[in-house]
């Protein structure tokens, strides 16, 4: 199975096996290689960069609070899990 990634806005998975043809991402396409600006089909909130690797994902932050890959960079360092550590 390939490697999945999540919304974290409205929770969309991109799973690499099955890709999205309808967004021009064949089967297959690793989620690398797709645009760093393509947004989530589902809400267009979030933009690749921001998708997170399904196991990594804890809640849904659809309560205002945007937290952005820098700040979630930032809270992983803190906590120790960062891979700068």
């Amino acid at each position: 199975m390939g490697a999945q990634y999540i919304c974290p806005n409205c929770e969309y998975v991109y799973d690499e096996e099955k890709g999205h043809p309808r967004e021009g991402w064949p089967a297959g396409t690793a989620f690398a290689d797709i645009d760093p600006d393509w947004t989530c089909p589902d809400c267009g909130v979030r933009e690749q960069v921001d998708f997170l690797p399904i196991e990594q994902f804890v809640r849904n932050d659809q309560d205002g609070e945007v937290i952005s890959m820098e700040t979630r960079a930032a809270q992983a360092v803190e906590q120790g899990t960062g891979v700068d550590q």
